[in-house]
C-alpha cells in the first residue's frame, strides 16, 4: 500500500539561522549583578566598599529573590522594621543601634539613587525612606580619675603589662579599638602613629605624647627580647594567650583588655575602649584646644558626628565663658556694674 505524502514543514530563515529555534551555542540571558556594577562604578575606599557590600548583600538576602525593579516603598519600610528588631552581633539582649540602622539605610539609598541615575529602574522607592531617630546622647567620656585608676592597675597585668600599657596609651589618643588591632609595627615612627584603612576613610597621622612613645618603645623592646617578630610588617599588638600566642590581637582582644582592667580596678560601671576616644576629644576641648584642631586629630569629617564627641565639653566651656563674661561685663545688662 502506497504511503501518503509527508506533510511539508516550512522553516523561516533569517541571517542564516532558523527562526523559532535557539541558535547553536546561544546563552540564556541573566540579569546583571547590579550590586557589583554599583561598587565598580563608585570611587570607594576599601573599607567603605566593604561596608556597602555587607549592607547591600544583607538586604538582597532579606528580599529572598525579589528583583530590584520590583522593590516598593513598603518593602523598604518593612526592612527598616526588621533592622530595628535585629540583635547586635554577639548579643541576644541588645538590638542594632540607630547609627547602625541608619548606616544600612544610607547604603540602600545610595544604591537606589545610582540605579535610577543609570535608568536601570524608573522610580526610586528610597526617596521617602527616613532614617531612624537617634536616642538622646548620653555622657560617654570618662572622668580623668577613672583613667588614672585604670592605669594604676596596669602593673598587675603580669606578662601583659608592657603590651597593655602601650595599647592603653593609643586608646587614650583617640584611636578606635579596631584601629589599634590593625596597626603594624611600621605604623609607629617614634613620635606618631599612622592610621590606614580606617572607618569612613578617616585615615591620618596621630601625634603621640612622650608618655605614649615611652610605653610603645618599652613594649617593642620587651617583644624583641621575648623573640617576637618586630619587623615593619609584623602586627604591633599580639595575643599572649596559649592558643594564639604571637598572632595579631583582634578587636575582641582589645575590648577584653579594657574590660579586664576595669574588673581589676573593681569599677562598678561598664568600661569599653570607645569611651577613651570620647574622653580624648572632650578633654582636649576642656583644656582649651581649638575644636577644629581636635576634629582633625580625631580624623572626623562630619561636624554632626564630631558633635557627639564634644557636646559635653562645649557645654561646660560655654558655661565657664558665660560666668567669665559676667564678671567682665560693663553694660549693666546682667546686674550692677562693679567699680
Amino acid at each position: 500500500m502506497a504511503k501518503s505524502d509527508p506533510q511539508p514543514t516550512f522553516i523561516e530563515y533569517q541571517d542564516g539561522q532558523p527562526q523559532g529555534k535557539k541558535p547553536i551555542g546561544a546563552q540564556v540571558a541573566h540579569e546583571p549583578d547590579w550590586v557589583e556594577r554599583f561598587l565598580e562604578d563608585r570611587e570607594l575606599r576599601p573599607s567603605t566598599k566593604k561596608t556597602y557590600t555587607r549592607q547591600l548583600r544583607q538586604f538582597q538576602r532579606w528580599l529572598t529573590g525579589k528583583g530590584w525593579p520590583d522593590i516598593t516603598e513598603q518593602d523598604l519600610t518593612n526592612y527598616k522594621t526588621y533592622l530595628k528588631t535585629t540583635p547586635k552581633a554577639n548579643s541576644l539582649d541588645e538590638t542594632l543601634s540607630p547609627a547602625s540602622i541608619n548606616q544600612a539605610l544610607a547604603s540602600i539609598q545610595s544604591f537606589f539613587k545610582w540605579l535610577t541615575a543609570k535608568r536601570f529602574i524608573q522610580y526610586n522607592p528610597a526617596l521617602s525612606l527616613e532614617k531612624v531617630t537617634d536616642a538622646p546622647s548620653q555622657v560617654k567620656d570618662l572622668d580623668v580619675s577613672i583613667i588614672q585608676t585604670l592605669e594604676e592597675v596596669l602593673p598587675f597585668r603580669g606578662e601583659r603589662y608592657h603590651r597593655d600599657r602601650a595599647l592603653f596609651e593609643l586608646l587614650k589618643h583617640g584611636l578606635r579599638a579596631n584601629e589599634v588591632a590593625d596597626r603594624n609595627v611600621g605604623d609607629y615612627d617614634n613620635c606618631s602613629i599612622t592610621i590606614q584603612g580606617a572607618k569612613w576613610g578617616s585615615d591620618g597621622i596621630v601625634p603621640l605624647s612622650a608618655q605614649a612613645c615611652q610605653a610603645l618603645d618599652s613594649y617593642l623592646g620587651w617583644s624583641l627580647s621575648e623573640g617576637f617578630d618586630t619587623s615593619t610588617e609584623a602586627p604591633l599588638f599580639i595575643s599572649l594567650s596559649n592558643r594564639n600566642r604571637g598572632q595579631r590581637m583582634g578587636y575582641k582582644g582589645v575590648y577584653n583588655c579594657i574590660k579586664d582592667l576595669a574588673e581589676l580596678a573593681e569599677l562598678k560601671e561598664t568600661i569599653h575602649p570607645h569611651q577613651l576616644r570620647h574622653t580624648f576629644g572632650t578633654q582636649l576641648i576642656l583644656e582649651g584646644m581649638n575644636p577644629e584642631f581636635v576634629r582633625r586629630l580625631m580624623r572626623i569629617k562630619s561636624m554632626n558626628v564630631f558633635g557627639r564627641y564634644t557636646k559635653r565639653a562645649l557645654e561646660i566651656k560655654a558655661k565657664e565663658s558665660f560666668y567669665d563674661t559676667l564678671q567682665a561685663s560693663k553694660s549693666g545688662l546682667f546686674g550692677a556694674v562693679s567699680e
